[in-house]
């Protein structure tokens, strides 16, 4: 039976959304993670759980970034439980567009409203019994994957790289710089002499470079071989992304600058950038499939990222990225950072591919023992 012809069954049924419940946990983090303008010590998310009127469950995880959102751990529970809990109870579960209209009627919270977007995308998927990439129109698939090398000294990152194609085989990197060109340049070069030719390295700025810094190391990231430069500048300094766009050999990517699909198009009309990183935690899979669209119209590249994600996060991103094909390295290694899990299911990276846990949705469940022990009050 077609996707299609299920759904529409299950219409006639009524499906509708029972519950919303917004969970706040604390992880711990392996070790601190540091970039150009901040640092995180755990891992403080919150899990959504969207239950439907038949008792089927999708999970999805939010992960806050006040310095970029403006979200809390504290601002995204309290939205979830105050606001759209209650007013999405007893919407049509199949209905994303009339639960996308109870969203709009509240400006940002982006991570909130994506959680609950991905879980109900998630229940949906289960009640069809279906996997999240089929109903979005894939086949889960494994990913290439690359590893992120958090700020610290040129030794450090160095090691954990050799350290992370031992355990995992990665063979795709991105580096997270912004903070001194010297060191950035020397860092890129010990990388490229480490790893050979033929693994991929992304660079991050994280906003911290000048329009004049990026011009003057763009030489040096070419000679390299670097694939992309993400959010050199300022996010919303347009002028000076389409100056260095237009400038730099190595394709600017956007990021923090493409949060919304209005964004999307604004930079891809501007010239801003000429590569695109989709984060499903800020657009959900609902908008993500706009941005995506936006992309292609554009000939632009895509992959996606993630965001302090553990690993229901991660493994609900690779599900819509398994619906499209890019030349790049996708991000959904984050949650091998974390000392412990939520789920009872888990990722595994393998020769520098994720492999998705086999099952209906995302294929994961919550641990309601790691759940009590990680769930904190609010």
């Amino acid at each position: 039976m077609k996707i299609e012809t299920r759904v529409a069954l299950t219409r006639r049924g009524e499906l509708r959304i029972r519950q919303i419940e917004a969970i706040p946990v604390v992880v711990p983090l392996l070790q601190p993670i540091k970039w150009a303008r901040g640092e995180i010590k755990d891992i403080d998310n919150v899990i959504v759980v969207v239950t439907l009127s038949d008792g089927t469950q999708g999970i999805a995880d939010a992960p806050p970034r006040p310095t970029i959102y403006g979200e809390t751990q504290q601002s995204i529970t309290t939205i979830i439980r105050d606001h759209f809990a209650p007013k999405l109870k007893g919407v049509d579960a199949f209905d994303l567009t009339g639960v996308w209209a109870v969203f709009d009627q509240y400006a940002g919270n982006p991570a909130a409203k994506s959680a609950i977007d991905m879980a109900v995308f998630d229940a949906q998927a289960k009640h069809l019994g279906i996997t999240c990439a089929e109903l979005l129109g894939g086949t889960p698939k494994a990913l290439p994957v690359n590893r992120r090398l958090m700020l610290g000294s040129n030794k450090e990152m160095l090691a954990e790289a050799e350290q992370m194609i031992k355990r995992h085989g990665f063979r795709a990197w991105k580096v997270k710089c912004g903070i001194d060109k010297k060191r950035d340049i020397a860092l890129l070069r010990a990388l490229r002499k480490l790893v050979g030719d033929e693994h991929e390295i992304t660079i991050d700025c994280n906003q911290g470079y000048s329009s004049q810094d990026l011009l003057e190391t763009a030489p040096y990231f070419e000679e390299v071989n670097v694939a992309l430069i993400e959010e050199p500048i300022p996010a919303r300094d347009g002028a000076g992304k389409r100056f260095c766009a237009e400038r730099s050999r190595v394709p600017i990517s956007g990021d923090d600058s493409c949060m919304t699909p209005d964004d999307v198009l604004h930079e891809l009309k501007l010239g801003a950038i000429r590569a695109l990183v989709i984060k499903c935690a800020r657009t959900g899979y609902t908008r993500s499939r706009q941005v995506l669209a936006l992309a292609q119209s554009f000939y632009t590249p895509a992959h996606n990222g993630t965001q302090a994600d553990m690993q229901i996060g991660c493994v609900a991103a690779a599900h819509f990225a398994s619906t499209y094909t890019t030349p790049h390295a996708h991000e959904f290694s984050s949650f091998i950072d974390a000392k412990d899990h939520v789920a009872n299911e888990a990722p595994v990276i393998k020769n520098g591919c994720l492999q998705l846990p086999p099952g209906l949705g995302i294929g994961m469940t919550l641990d309601p023992r790691k759940m009590k022990k990680y769930r904190i009050d609010l």
